[in-house]
């Protein structure tokens, strides 16, 4: 038996050509069904996280209002003795923990730089919840020791220091970029005295503040422009000196002392920055007046001027 294989003919497929224009809008609604549903759809928009919630000022919290005076923290301060004598610590924790900056970081910049901010602001965060411990503990050992008269200085212009003040407080003072009076509150036994310096009155209540090293002077221009010298190295090099006048008052008070300075002396041996170190009110400002006349020989570094940063001594004797 013989058989036979029929082939069947299919008809040839046919394809349709799309132009580009067609090729793209098809390719892209393919694209856009491929997406998974939440990436097609609306997000909500990223919320920012809140802002920490400062906490409460106890100044204000606790009510502690005293008006920006020296008779102010007079007040303040006989409160706070008078809350410690009769036990009423309530009242006592409430003063001490209304000292605190609220915010030392902006305050020091503000008064003092970014270099103080950096340094005293950051130790001052550290060690601001120990301050009302250390401020209760001071005021009973005054208690405790009949140091009890209080009395109140402000100092506004750093020239508005008295010579009761420490040798430090004329060169912290004139270092404020900005005059915000700082108060002095000293605790008296008869003819002897204790100091807490310093107390600034911000946000509507005094705080203590830590005072500052002293800030570096502006800097130099360039590397090697700069040189460090002893006072004595650069004192041999002085060829025009104002002598200081002796302030009338120190010479009532028969004050004698030296005022140190630090001072930049620029490369044609001009002063062209002076900051008190240490010394007596009444006789930094003399000794300022008189130095910032001073000129020096340059000072030569391979042949070419330079900048000298050293420190220079005024003496006031009474026996000159």
């Amino acid at each position: 038996m013989s058989a036979s294989l029929a082939q069947t003919s299919r008809p040839a497929p046919s394809y349709r050509v799309l132009s580009p224009l067609k090729w793209f809008a098809t390719s892209l609604v393919c694209l856009l069904l491929a997406l998974p549903l939440h990436a097609a759809l609306p997000q909500d928009p990223v919320q920012p996280a809140p802002p920490p919630v400062a906490p409460p000022d106890p100044a204000k919290l606790f009510n502690v209002d005293f008006p920006d005076s020296s008779g102010g923290l007079e007040k303040f301060a006989h409160d706070l003795l008078k809350s410690l004598q009769q036990d009423d610590t309530t009242r006592a924790n409430a003063l001490a923990q209304s000292v605190v900056l609220q915010d030392p970081l902006a305050w020091y910049t503000r008064v003092f730089g970014d270099y103080t901010a950096d340094h005293e602001g950051a130790d001052y965060l550290k060690g601001r919840k120990d301050l009302p411990d250390q401020i209760l503990a001071s005021f009973v050992r005054d208690i405790q020791d009949h140091y009890t008269e209080i009395v109140a200085v402000r100092f506004d212009k750093s020239n508005s220091c008295d010579d009761n003040a420490a040798d430090t407080t004329f060169g912290l003072l004139q270092s404020r970029l900005e005059p915000i009076p700082l108060y002095e509150l000293r605790a008296g036994n008869g003819s002897q005295f204790r100091r807490l310096f310093a107390f600034a009155y911000v946000d509507g209540a005094f705080r203590f503040v830590l005072m500052p090293k002293t800030p570096p002077l502006p800097q130099h221009s360039g590397p090697g422009s700069r040189v460090r010298q002893g006072g004595n190295v650069q004192a041999a090099k002085l060829r025009n000196k104002v002598q200081p006048e002796y302030p009338s008052k120190a010479r009532e008070e028969r004050l004698q002392g030296t005022v140190r300075l630090h001072a930049i002396i620029g490369k044609d041996g001009s002063i062209t920055h002076l900051r008190v170190l240490t010394g007596k009110c009444s006789l930094a400002q003399s000794a300022l007046n008189a130095v910032q006349h001073w000129r020096y020989s340059p000072t030569l570094l391979n042949g070419n001027p330079v900048e000298v940063d050293t420190t220079i001594d005024v003496i006031y004797s009474l026996n000159r």
